[in-house]
């Protein structure tokens, strides 16, 4: 009879021990698995604009060299130096792109270090201190075959640039009502001036939209 109750009492144990590690063994593979999402989730995050003036993000720094087909270029930044492609970007500099010239450069996404696979160029200009992405939103008052303008909530005339704007292959500038080309559609607008040496300013727009 003591056999027996022995005998029981070890199955017993095994039996609650194998639970407790299958048990274990499914908490861990669980909790792996959503670090596992999670840490793709942050990747993921981290590459998508988050829909604001945030999105874009400018790069100052020193051309290095160009590429035969001017495609794209490598541009120092401190001690990295960053290969840049600008098949979908667009160069609006005063001087010629070659080694040695200061440029700003305006992306989405994110460079790391010397790495810019993540990143989408959008326009590359003339070198500004302190450049950084702008909001204004008003009424468009003009509109031309390359430039529009529109008149702020505070009274002013602002001008800009139509190069490689996201929206302006759209409506969103309305169609003009009267002989002036001015729509009076509402829109909201995110860009970057650049002063040049002769102290004449461009603006240069990077996201156009509707606005309420």
């Amino acid at each position: 009879m003591k056999k027996t109750l022995v005998a029981a009492l070890v199955l017993c144990a095994a039996l609650v021990f194998t639970a407790c590690g299958k048990s274990a063994s499914n908490t861990e593979t669980t909790a792996t698995t959503a670090e596992t999402k999670n840490s793709e989730s942050t990747a993921q995050a981290s590459t998508e604009a988050p829909g604001n003036a945030g999105e874009f993000k400018i790069l100052n720094g020193k051309v290095e060299s160009v590429t035969d087909n001017m495609k794209g270029i490598t541009v120092s930044n401190g001690k990295d130096q960053i290969p840049l492609d600008l098949n979908e970007a667009a160069v609006e500099t005063s001087y010629a792109l070659e080694k040695g010239v200061e440029v700003s450069v305006v992306y989405k996404g994110e460079i790391s270090g010397a790495d810019a696979k993540n990143a989408k160029i959008l326009l590359v200009l003339d070198a500004q201190e302190d450049m950084k992405p702008l909001e204004a939103t008003g009424t468009v008052t003009d509109q031309a075959m390359s430039t529009f303008t529109i008149k702020t909530e505070d009274g002013k005339d602002l001008s800009f640039m139509k190069d490689n704007a996201e929206g302006l292959d759209s409506d969103v500038l309305g169609k003009a009502d009267d002989d002036s080309n001015g729509s009076k559609a509402k829109v909201k607008v995110i860009y970057v001036t650049v002063t040049y040496d002769a102290g004449s300013a461009s603006n240069f727009p990077l996201k156009v939209e509707a606005a309420k």
